[in-house]
């Protein structure tokens, strides 16, 4: 199973992209503001992530302890976005602590976070990182369909 995992990764005709509407945060000019910072009326800039997912950009917050950066990167299906795990991230963390890195991700991009996205990126922490450990990113695109983390882990990651 885990030598398949990435097989669907270069095939890119998966059909024209579609962001959904209920988008968790506000983007105002280059900056994103979470939804919980709206909620709750106050905004500092631990809730503003400078960005420009249409240019490619890559999100100016610090690095984590898991992931050291993450960027939009241009596909033809759609959006895509890369994520750079740091050392730690892809060899030494357990995978037991996905929702850790998956929360340093959200705060770098709060753009990402959607369920089919998260169970993207938990399949790349349990499994694609054993399966291509030196992969320098890990493609989470906002294109497939939430079919699930069980459906996402039986698509190798890459849902059609």
């Amino acid at each position: 199973m885990l030598s398949g995992l990435h097989a669907g990764v270069a095939d890119a005709n998966q059909g024209p992209a579609a962001r959904p509407d209920t988008s968790p945060v506000h983007r105002i000019g280059a900056r994103v503001v979470s939804a919980e910072a709206r909620l709750a009326g106050s905004i500092d800039s631990d809730d503003i992530e400078s960005s420009d997912i249409e240019s490619g950009q890559t999100a100016d917050a610090a690095a984590g302890t898991y992931i050291e950066r993450v960027s939009w990167i241009p596909d033809p299906a759609g959006e895509r976005l890369a994520v750079y795990p740091t050392d730690h991230g892809r060899y030494e963390a357990p995978a037991a602590q996905w929702p850790e890195a998956w929360d340093e991700v959200v705060r770098m991009e709060p753009g990402a976070d959607y369920p089919h996205m998260r169970d993207q990126f938990r399949c790349h922490v349990e499994f694609a990182r054993i399966a291509e450990p030196d992969k320098p990113s890990w493609n989470l695109e906002l294109y497939r369909p939430d079919v699930g983390y069980l459906g996402t882990v039986l698509a190798s990651c890459n849902p059609d």
